[in-house]
């Protein structure tokens, strides 16, 4: 893959990303020295990728604990990585691949900031799917980054409250006009937010459109705003919101929906006519992990089938492990958006887009209308 290969999601500039996260004891072995043969992984992913029955999973393959700080968002682990210490502060780091590519891999080579992966050691790299494919971070024969999941944003809405069938609710719409007014959420999310009305009003690639068609989308916005009951910052402020009946109709990425269905709430997501937004996260190791090895282990074991076939489940992200959900119904693959991958299924990517301080700066004009 070529250099113009790593430059295709677009520059991202530093300022942007910042912008936008005992048995021991009964043998006679010391408990001190039983927890030192043990691999402690410092990891910096999504929070849900190591929970519930997916943390036994990982912790398994590596013979040791996962500790897993806390995570922001793509732009937040990118600028952690970029800081002073940040190539040696975890063993393990994900991000959005759009926004990790140019960064990670530095302007030429020898200025990665991160380890070219030994694919010897990820034997499941081989199960990545066709369609993850343009989403592998790779640079004169040596691989960066390798995609782990596709998420999906949409509407998600109250399907006791909220008529499914309704042609307002599979759209993006629900979330802007009238209708629903007082008892819609918004996203915090200039890039998320804009993408979709974009969307909506007709743009097939939204991250194409000048700073003028930008403008106009944010006066369109402004002038919806007071539709929205609330501007909502957190996938759990999200999910509590949903749950409480406070809003009724929200922008959504999918684990919220899986969070609250988990809880028995009665929300489900739109797969809206325009399409849903589709993104993909990926895995690296800082240059300076401390232990590499068993990273790469993580990796594999992340892209290996007990974990792809439990991760929907968990969090609702599909794995890039072209095997995963093969014990589903077509129907249960279709709700879970596997329809993405063969084209069922409407999606559009969100590459950044070159003027993404014009999206940023329309934002912050549509909070404040």
């Amino acid at each position: 893959m070529a250099d113009d290969d790593i430059r295709a999601g677009g520059v991202l500039r530093r300022r942007d990303a910042l912008r936008l996260a005992g048995a021991a004891s009964l043998a006679g072995i010391p408990l001190c020295r039983a927890r030192a043969n043990e691999t402690d992984l410092q990891v910096l992913l999504p929070n849900v990728l190591v929970s519930g029955r997916l943390r036994p999973i990982l912790e398994g393959a590596v013979h040791g604990r996962i500790t897993d700080a806390p995570y922001q968002s793509g732009p937040d682990a990118i600028a952690r990585l970029m800081s002073p210490g940040g190539t040696s502060r975890f063993d393990l780091m994900f991000s959005l691949t759009d926004f990790a590519r140019i960064p990670i891999a530095g302007p030429r080579d020898g200025a990665e900031k991160v380890l070219a992966l030994d694919l010897t050691k990820i034997p499941n790299a081989a199960t990545i799917g066709e369609v993850f494919k343009p989403d592998i971070v790779a640079r004169g024969g040596k691989t960066y980054m390798l995609p782990i999941f596709m998420g999906y944003n949409s509407v998600l809405y109250n399907y006791e409250m909220v008529p499914e069938h309704d042609e307002l609710t599979q759209s993006w719409g629900a979330i802007f006009e009238d209708k629903y007014a007082g008892r819609i959420g918004w996203f915090e999310s200039a890039h998320q937010m804009i993408f979709a009305a974009a969307l909506y009003l007709g743009h097939v690639r939204p991250e194409t459109m000048s700073n003028a068609e930008v403008a106009e989308v944010g006066r369109f916005m402004a002038s919806k705003k007071k539709n929205v009951r609330t501007i909502w910052t957190s996938f759990a402020e999200g999910a509590n919101l949903l749950a409480t009946k406070e809003i009724v109709v929200t922008f959504g990425p999918i684990p919220v929906r899986v969070q609250l269905q988990l809880q028995g709430v009665p929300v489900t997501n739109a797969w809206v006519k325009e399409g849903v937004e589709s993104l993909v996260g990926g895995l690296f190791i800082p240059k300076d992990a401390t232990n590499p090895e068993q990273a790469h282990a993580l990796i594999n074991t992340i892209l290996g089938t007990e974990y792809a076939n439990a991760l929907p489940e968990v969090s609702g992200y599909l794995s890039a492990n072209v095997s995963a959900g093969g014990g589903l119904t077509e129907a249960q693959r279709m709700q879970a958006g596997y329809g993405i991958y063969t084209g069922q299924t409407k999606h559009a990517p969100m590459p950044l887009p070159p003027n993404l301080n014009t999206w940023v700066e329309t934002w912050a004009k549509i909070k404040s209308a």
